[in-house]
């Protein structure tokens, strides 16, 4: 089976779409074990050969040589995505759109003018007319099956729940330490914005100086470092909070590997790469009872859920994982397990047998 996977070429590590520039490289690294697959186009191309890329794909369109056309991010109108889901039609191929996220009407205020941005605006048009356009849908959790429903009127049998994989080997086989400072060592990893609720955690850190007076919270990741930082001084946790940056990705299996447990507040995760690297490398992990995560994590057996609307929930959790060790060896021997039912592996060939279902 001939599967095109399209990748918008801006979506580069590092840039907003990271996470989806790395669901793509593992994700087509696993699946060209199973099918044939033709990557479209590589990261960050030149005008002069992403024309030269296209001008390929599509005289294999005029020899109707791809079964399925599988879009990591919504075609849209200005590039030669679009033109690919419209001769899909022609030559029968069968046409896959992953959705990563939900953009909704707080993304596409301005808050300074109280207007929609018009280049968010136009992404939502694109996105809802590929919704109408494409065979199938496919997102991580069941949680964002209900969201997409919800925002962009999607038939709820048009969408597919397979969630984000891990590269177990990656994490799993990393033996080094970092030496991370602090008892109890608390990490973040992730993008630094208001949607991943970093604050909710230095809050709770706030609270808890005088009952955990050497701990240390390590936060790893890109993005506004500057209010966060500005709110652990107005908090007076800046002694206690240090922000390592970016790292490389070759470092973070390190990260995890030496921090006593992991935190991830955020509460409008669909299911976050970042939490099933924790899980993958033995991480304890405390994360909020919110999106997509409570399909991963159960109580007490793989992970901590916290409520974010109760204030005292999260230090509450980091409390009882800093006081109890017996807890902390059953979370971090049962992540492990549970990280094996996401290898990239395992994820690809649910996508095989999607692929192969649309032509039953």
């Amino acid at each position: 089976m001939n599967v095109l996977y399209y990748m918008e070429p801006e979506l580069h590590a590092g840039s907003l779409g990271g996470g989806v520039s790395m669901v793509a490289y593992n994700l087509t690294k696993a699946l060209a074990r199973q099918v044939s697959i033709t990557f479209f186009p590589s990261y960050k191309v030149s005008p002069q050969r992403y024309a030269f890329n296209l001008l390929k794909v599509y005289s294999r369109f005029a020899l109707r040589d791809f079964k399925v056309i599988h879009f990591n991010f919504s075609p849209v109108s200005n590039n030669g995505s679009y033109m690919m889901l419209r001769l899909a039609k022609t030559t029968g191929a069968k046409t896959i759109m992953n959705i990563h996220g939900i953009i909704q009407a707080e993304y596409l205020l301005d808050p300074r003018t109280g207007k929609f941005k018009s280049a968010m605006e136009k992404t939502l048009m694109d996105t809802l007319r590929a919704c109408k356009s494409v065979g199938q849908i496919v997102t991580y959790s069941e949680f964002m099956r209900k969201q997409i429903v919800n925002w962009y009127g999607v038939n709820h049998e048009k969408i597919a729940v397979i969630p984000n994989g891990v590269n177990l080997k990656k994490f799993s086989d990393c033996t080094g330490n970092l030496l991370l400072e602090g008892d109890p060592s608390i990490l973040y990893v992730g993008y630094l914005s208001k949607f991943k609720s970093v604050d909710l955690l230095i809050y709770a850190i706030s609270k808890l100086r005088s009952r955990l007076p050497n701990m240390k919270l390590h936060i790893v990741g890109h993005g506004n470092q500057t209010a966060l930082a500005t709110l652990a001084r107005e908090k007076q946790v800046e002694n206690i909070v240090v922000f390592h940056g970016q790292a490389n990705p070759e470092m973070v299996p390190l990260y995890y590997r030496s921090a006593d447990f992991c935190v991830f507040p955020s509460t409008r995760d669909s299911a976050g790469l970042t939490l099933l690297e924790a899980m993958a490398s033995g991480a304890p992990v405390i994360a909020s009872n919110r999106g997509g995560t409570p399909e991963i994590i159960t109580q007490g057996e793989n992970g901590v859920l916290f409520e974010p609307d109760d204030s005292s929930s999260l230090p509450e959790a980091i409390l009882l994982l800093s006081q109890n060790s017996d807890l902390k060896k059953k979370l971090s021997s049962n992540a492990l397990k549970t990280a094996t039912r996401y290898s990239w592996e395992k994820i690809a060939e649910k996508y095989v047998c999607l692929y192969k279902s649309l032509h039953e």
